[in-house]
């Protein structure tokens, strides 16, 4: 019998393998998301951007802006990169640096011994940017542009990524690539978007698919133009059901305009440390300093510091992310000296903490605060805020104090420090520790001594011995065989949202399990009220609920604002006329907020809510005035979505924030309204990369519609 265990083990993983993976999908996103994630991608939570191309040659653009966007500044309006231009390369157009890009010192075995020394899991290369230079022999990339285009024709005479490939697939570390599905100037692309998908995009993508089998396959590039134009779905059921990476590719969700977020593989914000997407797969991307291709022009306090970079990943990682972190080389394939000390010293610190790291899930809270009076947004772009706010925060500001992983697997629970208690005392609130858990810190090997106090575990840590404790960007206490916990409660409300009804809530949770919940914003204890039966409200309320089990921790605190809105009379107006009055603006934007204290370039009407009245596409502002006139009396939701920020307000209330610097998505907010007038106003802010502006509505569950010029008016 025993004999036989091995044989049938294999053949029950096989059959669990064709059930998972070897479906039939459809092409279409109903069926394409229902593909499980791949179990590599599930325990790796690290890996490393890597964008080198023909802009590295330059690699220079003005702080806060991205190096590797240098030919699209060049060749539009960005002054700065054309007066750099000129003093260094004079007449010498972009294409013709392809010939300074030699890459005459790569070593792929020297990078891939780097990556692998860093405790990253994968690779993420950039085979093509919006440039469409490819780092491969591709003939597309010669048919469409008219001349050699590729790294194996022209400067480096060699195939970049497949020796790039070769040399990590020796190691330990999966190799992906990104991919660009557009090109900025490519002559086929300005003439017939639809044509350019069809005999550049997919002949491409389906080469490299077919020649270098990543384990990654990255897009970008998609916002101008829909998924149906690219044919994503079609692409990604023939990599799912055909390609020879069909069991084991990972890929993300820029597949067309409005599809990130949504649909696809893994969720993929940039610069959004705020995000969250707690039952989705998803890694957030970020550079060294700002920019993701290489800048002479950054400097060294641009970089974040070693242990801001860790603590980067251990804040994504105990919210279930991973931490795709960028690196540029330069055009003689060296990685930056500075670039390459941060990698090997967050590899130090993972060869100690990495159970912290691998192999763990989110927890039933990520982290654990202390007390202040407000919460905290890291700033867009490099330096050390997050350091400084979470080790040595500003008077008055709440910070994380511990981290939180899960080893589901082993049941183990890790409590991670960006900085070492004073007192040697870690508190871990809100958690029963049975008699004789085992607590260790990972830095040392050493047991440590803990004891209950009412609801939380005060554990104490080691005098700190700089001679034991090596790579001290954080400290990882390792909590033995704890950290089962209940799913979180389901709110869910009648969605009655009229003034004249109340509303009512219903929260469903474990069988057996107990339910407390509050409805004045308060955390939820043991002692909270019991839920039994459904609850009426009667104005807007915030119900914060939690799951008590009878065996393990209790859950993590689910959170639902129940709005009733209430209706907003019509105002009265003379003299108006179709569209909105505008105001553009020219700044380098953070927040719509700074559209407050500045003068307008231009002003007019327009009859969209576009980005047409514009001046420029990149470092600019629009405000949009006026009046909304609805048909009827109805609860209207507004979809507002754009990249970068926008807040929409309706008579002066806001509806809709989504403020910020980020990629596109789409946001939702309502308002009850009487028929008639209604003031309306949109702000909007541009920095850098992709550019969208719209606004939709629907009312009474019906369809959405564009807010055009029949809804719009001015006086």
């Amino acid at each position: 019998m025993k004999k036989c265990m091995p044989l049938f083990l294999t053949l029950l993983l096989m059959v669990s393998n064709v059930s998972l993976f070897s479906q039939n999908y459809q092409p279409n996103w109903e069926s394409l998301d229902k593909r499980p994630m791949p179990e590599w991608y599930k325990n790796v939570k690290f890996g490393i951007f890597i964008h080198w191309g023909v802009y590295s040659v330059p690699g220079w653009s003005s702080k806060g802006q991205y190096a590797e966007w240098y030919q699209q500044g060049l060749q539009t309006n960005d002054t700065a990169r054309q007066r750099f231009h000129k003093a260094k390369f004079g007449n010498r157009s972009y294409y013709d640096l392809a010939n300074d890009f030699k890459a005459e010192l790569f070593n792929p075995d020297e990078w891939a011994s780097v990556f692998e020394k860093s405790g990253a899991k994968y690779i993420v290369l950039t085979s093509k940017h919006h440039d469409g230079f490819t780092l491969w022999p591709s003939k597309e990339a010669d048919a469409t542009w008219g001349f050699k285009w590729n790294a194996v024709d022209v400067g480096p005479k060699r195939d970049l990524i497949g020796d790039l490939f070769k040399a990590v697939r020796k190691t330990s570390v999966h190799a992906g690539m990104y991919y660009s599905l557009y090109e900025w100037f490519n002559p086929l692309w300005k003439k017939d978007p639809k044509q350019f998908a069809a005999q550049h995009t997919w002949p491409q993508m389906k080469d490299l698919i077919n020649n270098y089998q990543p384990d990654v396959f990255w897009t970008d590039g998609d916002w101008d133009a829909s998924a149906e134009t690219w044919k994503s779905q079609e692409f990604l059921a023939w990599l799912y059901n055909e390609s020879p990476v069909k069991d084991k590719i990972v890929v993300n969700d820029r597949w067309g305009s409005g599809v990130r977020f949504k649909h696809g593989g893994i969720y993929t914000p940039e610069y959004q440390p705020d995000l969250d997407f707690e039952d989705h797969y998803w890694e957030e991307s970020s550079g060294m300093g700002f920019s993701y291709g290489y800048n002479r022009e950054e400097d060294a306090w641009d970089y974040n510091s070693t242990q801001s970079l860790v603590l980067q990943l251990i804040d994504k990682v105990s919210r279930g992310g991973n931490f795709l972190l960028d690196i540029g080389p330069d055009e003689h394939g060296k990685i930056p000296p500075i670039m390459e000390e941060r990698l090997l010293q967050m590899g130090e610190w993972m060869k100690i903490n990495g159970n912290a790291i691998y192999n763990t899930v989110r927890w039933r809270r990520p982290s654990q605060w202390s007390d202040g009076r407000t919460d905290y947004k890291p700033a867009h772009g490099g330096g050390d805020l997050l350091l400084k706010l979470t080790v040595d925060p500003e008077p008055g500001y709440a910070v994380k104090e511990v981290f939180f992983t899960y080893n589901e697997k082993n049941n183990d629970l890790y409590a991670i420090l960006p900085k070492y208690p004073d007192n040697r005392q870690l508190v871990l609130k809100d958690i029963q520790l049975p008699s004789g858990t085992a607590i260790t810190f990972l830095s040392t090997n050493e047991s440590l001594s803990w004891k209950q106090v009412g609801d939380n575990v005060v554990v104490t840590m080691p005098e700190y011995n700089p001679n034991k404790i090596k790579a001290p960007y954080a400290y990882a206490v390792k909590i033995a065989g704890y950290g089962k916990f209940a799913a979180k409660p389901t709110i869910s409300s009648s969605q009655i949202m009229k003034n004249d009804t109340k509303n009512v809530i219903i929260i469903t949770g474990q069988p057996g399990a107990t339910i407390r919940y509050t409805l004045d914003g308060t955390e939820p204890t043991s002692s909270s009220a019991e839920y039994k039966t459904p609850i009426v409200i009667a104005a807007t309320t915030t119900i914060k609920a939690r799951v008590y089990p009878s065996d393990g921790a209790a859950s993590g605190i689910a959170t639902e604002k129940v709005v009733l809105y209430t209706w907003k009379k019509a105002v009265s107006v003379k003299g108006v006329q179709p569209g909105l009055r505008y105001q553009a603006f020219e700044l380098k934007p953070t927040s719509t907020k700074d559209l407050q204290s500045i003068t307008p370039v231009e002003k007019g009407v327009t009859e969209t809510v576009s980005i047409i009245p514009l001046t420029r596409k990149e470092n600019v502002g629009l405000i949009l005035d006026g009046y909304i006139k609805v048909p009827k009396d109805a609860l209207y939701q507004f979809y507002l979505s754009s990249d970068d920020g926008s807040r929409l307000f309706i008579d002066d209330e806001e509806v809709i924030d989504y403020d910020g610097l980020h990629g596109s998505d789409v946001k939702q907010g309502g308002a009850s309204l009487k028929r008639g007038f209604h003031k309306i106003r949109i702000e909007f802010i541009q920095a850098t990369g992709g550019i969208d502006l719209q606004l939709k509505l629907s009312s009474g569950g019906g369809e959405k519609e564009a807010v055009s010029l029949k809804w719009l008016f001015h006086n």
